[in-house]
């Protein structure tokens, strides 16, 4: 397995300055003779590494052809360049029929491809891609097939305030005319970075009082805008139909079908509410009450909690909001009366100018007095009772070290400790007289149990690491409600997955097995657990499938190609490998699944899987895609396959790409 690193080159740049340790012959053979191999090591590892340092300098390139779909338009004369490591190459002029290749492209690398026309005949258009690239074996190119092109026009838009009709000059208006190659994903960061600087972006002209963008003819896209002038995070402005969709912090100003149709646009201005709300308590009986507080959520620009005006008996606060607003009561008790929470929902009446009020009984349209907006919600209190046990929150383990699971509860309780329990499940395999099964075997965990804040919080908390291949289990049954003096269910019951502590991903875990109970050509497991020999198993060309490196949970996007294989010495170059994506952003491509490791002539019975050289247990699986069998890699008979790997970690930007020549197991 070839593996390319900085580390890496940076020992073989550290091997070429050192040399290799001098040798004298000093009368002893023994010591000679070991200082000479460990030389012949060393230049092995020099000569390895600079040639994989060489390789990876310019392993890519890409090749398509432009293609014009305006009737009379030609792209003759069209010329292509790339930005890649943040510099554009040298514009390349396309062949007559409009095909180009553009190398000396590093391996791996979002780049972004600008179709331009020397006289201007066509607009130009930006397009972005990844490359491939095989650093252990040359150069790979990427077809990206037809790049369209098509002749530009200028339109022109008028943006109108709808209240006052007045022209809007200061918006960022773009056209989503940067085209992504599906086959391949980018970094986030890298695509904020292209629509910033080459989406096509409106002008605004003066003296018409309009925006200018030039668009393609007959490659219609969708019109964005940005909504917050003043980057606040909060929009200013929207469309006045209220109805409108966004991507990435923008609005969508028109559908690319209806554009030629829309010469104007109004919008309207999004602006704060400002007000003092005045908010009056009362109890059952409808005296004024004072509460242990009152809040605000979604005010925007106002403040948080409201202060109580002892000459007035009202709650004030001020809002400075812009779409609506949501006035809490926290629930309290009083004497022997329990009031709950009470929520008051304002929003802006347009066709009244005034505000509607909804407390969740009762609706209302209030009107400001004297920049006031008084509002009065009434409380029903209930004489308290006794309540019956509930979990408020749960703090669930997290993996095998921080293992802690934790209850909140809505009243005190006593728990005994025969009534928790904290099991480790796993399957394990058991074989006997040729036939095996996969068992569930649950062990106790040692563990703590804690109460505390008045009893109202339960932690269950093993004494060391939970070591399981399969589940973490903690139930609690019966506890004591302490207010009542009754015996409750609880009822708690939760199995957990637990991921390694402190876990560290490691691509160079992968390997490629074709399942075929064989690896080096011998069987994998040479008797059933009767003592027979295996002799049913053979070296045959197996699928081949991808066994994926330990702890998947923390990779945030995964893909690979199949770009070359070798079969029984014979080695196959793929010109244009598909990718294959294993984790994307919605969905996986692989599946988790229990192997176990077993002779062929094994009689077995379970869900698990057979046939593959991993140690038994659960390992995490996926397929090629490109129906490739192949036989054990062994020796005279070379069986491997070479793939190009890109893979982000969560919690990271950083896109990680290589090359891994895999043998076949």
């Amino acid at each position: 397995m070839f593996k390319y690193s900085k580390v890496a080159l940076g020992l073989a740049t550290c091997f070429a300055l050192t040399g290799c340790l001098k040798v004298e012959d000093d009368g002893n053979k023994e010591i000679s003779d070991q200082l000479n191999s460990q030389n012949e090591l060393l230049q092995t590892q020099v000569n390895l590494l600079t040639e994989q340092q060489e390789n990876a300098k310019a392993p890519a390139a890409i090749k398509g052809t432009v293609v014009s779909v305006s009737e009379g338009v030609s792209a003759a004369d069209a010329q292509v360049s790339v930005f890649v490591d943040n510099a554009w190459t040298e514009a390349v002029a396309v062949a007559e029929d409009g095909s180009f290749n553009i190398g000396n492209l590093p391996a791996h690398r979002s780049i972004v491809i600008k179709v331009s026309s020397e006289s201007g005949v066509f607009l130009t258009r930006h397009f972005t891609a990844r490359t491939t690239g095989n650093v252990a074996n040359g150069v790979q190119t990427a077809d990206l097939f037809n790049l369209e092109v098509s002749q530009g026009y200028t339109k022109e838009i008028k943006v109108l305030d709808s209240e006052s009709n007045e022209a809007i000059k200061d918006l960022t208006i773009w056209a989503e005319d940067v085209i992504g190659i599906d086959r391949y994903w980018n970094a986030d960061n890298f695509n904020k970075m292209v629509k910033d600087n080459y989406a096509t972006k409106a002008v605004y002209n003066e003296e018409k009082d309009v925006y200018e963008i030039q668009l393609a003819k007959d490659l219609p896209v969708d019109l964005y805008f940005n909504p917050d002038l003043n980057g606040d995070g909060n929009n200013n402005y929207v469309p006045e139909s209220g109805s409108y969709s966004g991507i990435d912090g923008g609005i969508q100003l028109s559908e690319a079908n209806l554009i030629e149709s829309i010469d104007v646009m109004y919008m309207k201005a999004v602006n704060t509410h400002e007000f003092t709300i005045a908010l009056t308590v009362l109890d059952e009986e409808g005296n004024a009450v004072e509460v242990k507080r009152v809040f605000a959520n979604d005010n925007d620009r106002g403040e948080k909690y409201a202060t109580y005006n002892e000459d007035t008996k009202q709650y004030e606060l001020d809002a400075n909001f812009f779409y609506s607003l949501n006035i809490v009561i926290p629930g309290f008790q009083k004497d022997d009366l329990v009031y709950g929470s009470a929520n008051v929902g304002i929003n802006y009446n347009t066709a009244l100018s005034a505000y509607n009020v909804d407390n969740g009984n009762n609706f209302s349209i209030v009107e400001l007095s004297n920049n006031t907006l008084n509002l009065v919600v009434h409380l029903q209190g209930e004489e308290v009772s006794e309540s019956t046990v509930s979990t408020i929150a749960t703090v669930d383990a997290k993996d095998t070290v921080d293992n802690d699971v934790q209850l909140y509860l809505n009243v005190p309780v006593e728990v005994a400790a025969a009534n928790v329990q904290a099991v480790a499940v796993n399957h394990v395999l058991e074989s006997k007289d040729g036939f095996t099964t996969l068992n569930t075997v649950e062990t106790n965990v040692e563990h703590d149990i804690t109460l505390d804040l008045d009893n109202t919080r339960i932690t269950v908390a093993p004494k060391a690491e939970v070591t399981t291949n399969y589940r973490y289990r903690v139930s609690i049954d019966e506890v004591v409600n302490t207010i009542s003096g009754e015996t409750e269910q609880l009822s708690f019951n939760k199995e957990y997955n637990l991921p390694v502590s402190n876990a560290v991903f490691d691509i160079n875990e992968i390997t490629a097995d074709n399942l075929n109970h064989t690896t080096n050509g011998q069987p994998i497991v040479a008797k059933n657990s009767a003592g027979v020999d295996d002799t049913w198993a053979w070296d045959h060309d197996g699928y081949i499938s991808f066994i994926l490196p330990k702890h998947m949970h923390l990779v945030e996007k995964f893909s690979f190609e199949i770009v070359k294989y070798t079969r029984n010495n014979e080695e196959t170059v793929i010109n244009d490998p598909n990718t294959r994506t294993v984790i994307g952003d919605t969905w996986n491509n692989y599946s988790t699944d229990f192997f176990a490791k077993i002779a062929r002539n094994e009689n077995w019975s379970g869900n698990f899987t057979t046939g593959s050289a991993v140690d038994s247990g659960y390992h995490s699986i996926t397929t090629n895609n490109v129906a490739l069998y192949l036989n054990d890699d062994k020796e005279g008979f070379k069986n491997t396959v070479t793939i190009n790997y890109s893979y982000q970690l969560k919690d990271s930007k950083d896109v990680i790409t290589g090359t891994l020549e895999l043998p076949i197991q």
